[in-house]
């Protein structure tokens, strides 16, 4: 059956950054399986990221941070609850933008990599 069609799922991503604390302290996202449309827009966001002379940094942040509370579903472990304004005051761009890969590519941890990598 194709994920996007279970809808409940939700998959936890960890930053690159993270991946080493311990389970109980790491943050933590949830995201949305994304169908090929849901790739298609995360992926344009990505492009006018890296290749678009024209768009603004605003317009890049407003682009990002959109579509990131579009695809991720929550978070733990972030001392504040979820919520659109609150990605903008606890991400950088670099990190938004590492999230929406790995939304892209549905790189999500397993739980056996969670228990690997402690």
């Amino acid at each position: 059956m194709p994920v996007f069609l279970e809808p409940d799922q939700k998959f936890p991503i960890v930053l690159d950054g993270d991946i080493q604390k311990p389970i109980e302290l790491r943050p933590t996202f949830f995201a949305k399986s994304q169908s090929m449309r849901g790739h298609r827009k995360i992926f344009a966001v990505l492009e006018r990221m890296t290749a678009d002379k024209e768009v603004t940094p605003d317009q890049l942040f407003d682009d990002a941070i959109e579509t990131l509370f579009s695809v991720l579903t929550g978070w733990q472990n972030m001392g504040q609850a979820y919520s659109k304004e609150a990605l903008e005051d606890v991400l950088t761009y670099s990190e938004a933008r590492q999230l929406l890969r790995l939304v892209a590519y549905n790189n999500h941890v397993t739980l056996e990599e969670k228990k690997s990598s402690e």
